[in-house]
């Protein structure tokens, strides 16, 4: 029993000591700051409607419907 005691002691010490120094490092003048505010760089553009597809034979792939005048 007093091997398991030895190492839970040792595992709530390893996790304190990591929040710790987590805590340490995120305060760190040194560390980069992340913005909230703003487009990211990496931003996907916006996702258009195409509305209903239909299977275009020749070229192999779904398009947009096409709207047909009565």
């Amino acid at each position: 029993m007093p091997p398991v005691v030895l190492l839970a002691l040792i595992g709530a010490a390893g996790i304190a000591g990591y929040r710790i120094l987590s805590s340490h490092a995120a305060s760190s003048p040194k560390a980069p700051e992340r913005r909230s505010s703003g487009p990211t760089r990496h931003s996907a553009p916006p996702i258009r409607d195409l509305g209903s597809l239909e299977w275009d034979e020749s070229a192999g792939v779904y398009r947009p419907e096409r709207r047909r005048k009565n």
